[in-house]
């Protein structure tokens, strides 16, 4: 038979247990409430990193179009300085505008379209600037235009304001007539002559924008 002092420890120990498990109990819901809340956390900023990695990659992307468009820019406010200075060297206050017709004999005996295209050495702003100064000798006026892409970078054409068709825009590579249109891509506003085609470039040049300089 227990005693009372048994009995007192017996009941002692139960209240110990009682206590330690309660004490278990709420300790192992704050570990896991802390547990949550640090995953929560976690979650949030992996969410938060791919977001800067997003406008990362997105600001890389825009740092290097418009890096390409400086390069362009450049390229040809060197290649507009000569061919300003051929145009102011005893020629350039005799211009005029010429009809459809003398636009078109000038491009079927100009040479400027032969020419070789070459990367950083001979492209879309010397063949413009060449079939500029070489109209010019003949006292026709003609303007060069510069077109900006969506994609970054840009091209080089030319126009003549026909006396009787109006303004009429020339790719000088091929000396196709172009509709320039904006927001439109360029390849496709190109009028290539029957069993001809515009080659469907790598890059977008959906057109944003084009500045005629006469």
């Amino acid at each position: 038979m227990i005693d009372r002092h048994s009995h007192s420890k017996f009941w002692l120990a139960i209240a110990i247990l009682a206590v330690v498990t309660v004490v278990s109990m709420v300790t192992a819901a704050l570990v896991s409430s802390e547990l949550n809340g640090t995953h929560v956390q976690l979650t949030n900023l992996e969410r938060e990193l791919a977001t800067t990695q997003v406008e990362l990659a997105t600001g890389e992307t825009e740092l290097n179009a418009t890096e390409g468009l400086v390069e362009y820019l450049e390229a040809t406010l060197s290649n507009l300085q000569v061919n300003y200075a051929r145009l102011t060297a005893g020629y350039g206050y005799v211009l005029r505008d010429p009809t459809y017709r003398e636009m078109s004999d000038f491009l079927a005996r100009d040479e400027t379209s032969e020419r070789e295209y070459i990367e950083e050495e001979y492209a879309c702003v010397d063949f413009a600037a060449d079939v500029k100064a070489n109209v010019a000798k003949e006292g026709i006026r003609c303007a060069y235009v510069i077109i900006e892409y969506r994609g970054g970078g840009g091209h080089a054409i030319v126009a003549f304001d026909t006396t009787d068709e109006g303004l009429v825009f020339i790719e000088p590579q091929f000396d196709w007539e172009v509709g320039l249109e904006i927001g439109r891509p360029y390849y496709q506003c190109v009028k290539p002559p029957p069993g001809r085609y515009m080659a469907t470039p790598d890059d977008d040049d959906t057109i944003t924008r084009f500045i005629v300089i006469w």
